[in-house]
């Protein structure tokens, strides 16, 4: 695969980050890579990054120039465009049916092999090589399970098994305000999510698995979702896009 770089111009910035919104949630944004939506939450003691961005440019460095708190790095599933920055933090989260995907990562656990070949519409720095991108493998310090909680010292977020895309595919929900994270179970291209099964990119795959999934966000009391791909939306239209899919 030649992705021909020398034709790809290098950024200058690559992280942008927007101002937190009214319940404290900041959206850090790779302008040019493809990638999954990453949240950043500030709490009294530490900081909450939900998925960890392709990998390619030091995010924890980025990061550490807006808040001088531990970072806790949670990916929500073991690919590439929400696990690539994940090696770079001290605390890594994922969940545990996930966890090997990072331990040792190759192309296809990782979907670079069907996604990362147009992922890309500059180089990072000078001399990077798209051809050559693996996911960084490393050992999670924390391997998650259903109800577990990530502590920020004012902020409790609880982890959601939402298997089907992966058997390790999982969330977070945030009771106390009911902000909800859903990861990779839900993301928006327009106004859909997956059309018909969840794509079979991965041997884990279900799709009996994934309805449940979607059924439980559905009956989550959430009043805003950040989904793993795309802008934040109302729950009203996340319960919209679940109905449909089941149409």
């Amino acid at each position: 695969m030649d992705l021909n770089p020398k034709n790809l111009p290098v950024a200058e910035d690559w992280f942008q980050i927007d101002p937190a919104d009214e319940f404290g949630i900041r959206r850090i944004r790779e302008p040019y890579a493809k990638g999954g939506s990453i949240w950043f939450v500030e709490g009294e003691d530490k900081c909450l990054l939900v998925d960890t961005s392709i990998g390619v440019a030091p995010i924890r460095a980025f990061l550490e120039t807006v808040s001088d708190k531990p970072i806790v790095a949670f990916a929500s599933v073991g690919y590439y465009d929400h696990a690539g920055g994940l090696h770079q933090f001290d605390d890594r989260l994922i969940h545990k049916y996930d966890a090997h995907r990072v331990r040792s990562p190759n192309r296809q656990s990782s979907v670079v092999e069907f996604y990362f070949g147009n992922a890309l519409k500059a180089l990072p720095h000078e001399g990077f090589e798209p051809d050559d991108y693996e996911l960084t493998a490393c050992e999670p310090t924390r391997v998650l399970s259903d109800g577990d909680t990530i502590d920020l010292g004012d902020r409790i977020f609880e982890v959601l098994h939402l298997p089907g895309i992966t058997e390790g595919t999982c969330g977070l929900f945030e009771r106390k305000t009911a902000v909800l994270f859903t990861g990779e179970a839900l993301v928006w291209n327009g106004d859909e999510i997956y059309d018909g099964e969840p794509p079979e990119r991965s041997d884990d795959a279900d799709n009996k698995a994934f309805c449940a999934s979607i059924k439980r966000l559905r009956d989550l009391p959430a009043v805003i979702v950040y989904p793993g791909h795309g802008q934040r939306q109302y729950p009203q239209i996340m319960r919209q896009v679940i109905a449909s899919y089941f149409a």
